[in-house]
């Protein structure tokens, strides 16, 4: 196992995207923090310690930049369970390690209503954090599609567990398909619509092959400023550890190889807005916004044609903010690199943590 290897420059796939932060990053910030140590049985002593330097309000304002205070601090308080949920999978051996139980709160969102983290009461005496973004979805559909991210969330994290339990890894393939909703970045795309008050049509999650691209480039691209962070703890469950699994190849080359797939993602995410945009019009038939099906009888007469809705393109643009955002403060936050992400950015040197050797960061 070498000590030291060099990221693929991420940032690369998205300097045409302009980088923008919502100019109540500090006062949101500062209110979600302290609103959050200050729960009792919430978060243990390491975490309350740490959650300063994850910087995840520095998170939300980059993906929601234009939004209003409410809106962000939802979004903030959201994005920390999330966090929070995400980093006790890498060594949980159960769904209560990661703040599952069998108890659910009347109403709301359901499928993450017994999880103590997203179920914590919030703000308004009696609301948890999921019934807030239940009432604060601007429609039904909207509240429908988080409620499908957060079921498949859930189920991702029941199938690490299963593998996990019995010492077994998915495929590369199944994995790819895995670490989308693993991620949770399906539901921070919903919460667009819940910031920018969005009115979007219904759409087929699993069809819609510009929030999954856009999904995977992000996912992906966790894991590769995760991995040392993961090899450390033995946690397999990485793209670079399922890799070299699978391929019996270096950490070196495992990591440009997960590379090639962000910028699969990547070009997919382009192609497809581009073909949006210049076509401009979607059929009136179809049941989702992004995926129609482009064959049809030859006796059938041609759909009639609707230009993109200004809440399209909006929406289209809050997934460049998700994107931009999330590559930028993956080096901000203390999470990957601890104090160290302005030379890694710079340079792409990371020394891989080592137990032997103590926590080295590049």
């Amino acid at each position: 196992m070498p000590n030291s290897v060099q990221l693929p420059d991420l940032l690369s796939l998205c300097r045409a995207f302009e980088l923008r932060t919502n100019r109540h990053c500090r006062t949101v910030t500062s209110a979600s923090e302290h609103w959050f140590t200050a729960q009792q049985d919430l978060m243990n002593d390491t975490e309350k310690a740490g959650l300063r330097f994850m910087k995840i309000g520095l998170w939300a304002s980059v993906c929601f930049p234009t939004c209003d205070p409410p809106q962000l601090r939802l979004a903030t308080d959201f994005l920390t369970a999330l966090v929070l949920c995400n980093c006790r999978l890498a060594q949980a051996r159960t769904l209560r390690d990661c703040g599952w139980t069998d108890e659910q709160l009347p109403g709301g969102l359901s499928c993450l209503s017994d999880n103590i983290l997203f179920c914590a009461l919030h703000l308004s005496p009696g609301y948890s954090i999921v019934q807030q973004l239940a009432g604060a979805m601007p429609s039904e559909s909207s509240r429908q599609r988080f409620n499908r991210s957060a079921e498949a969330f859930r189920t991702a994290q029941m199938q690490i567990l299963s593998h996990r339990r019995n010492n077994t890894l998915p495929t590369l393939e199944a994995y790819t398909e895995l670490r989308r909703d693993l991620s949770g970045i399906p539901m921070v795309f919903d919460l667009i619509e819940m910031t920018e008050g969005l009115q979007m049509p219904p759409s087929d999650h699993g069809g819609d092959s510009l929030k999954s691209s856009a999904a995977d480039l992000i996912a992906l691209s966790i894991d590769i400023f995760a991995y040392s962070n993961d090899q450390f703890f033995d946690n397999q469950f990485n793209i670079v550890s399922i890799l070299r699994a699978h391929k019996g190849v270096s950490v070196q080359a495992a990591l440009n190889h997960a590379f090639s797939f962000t910028e699969q993602a990547f070009q997919k995410f382009i192609s497809t807005e581009s073909a949006l945009l210049s076509e401009n019009t979607v059929p009136l038939q179809t049941t989702s916004l992004w995926a129609w099906r482009p064959f049809r009888p030859s006796s059938a007469v041609a759909p009639e044609k609707t230009p993109l809705t200004s809440d399209s393109k909006l929406y289209l643009r809050g997934l460049k903010d998700c994107i931009v955002g999330t590559l930028n403060w993956s080096y901000e936050t203390e999470l990957y690199f601890g104090s160290k992400g302005d030379e890694v950015r710079q340079f792409g040197w990371v020394f891989l943590k080592s137990r032997e050797g103590g926590l080295e960061e590049g």
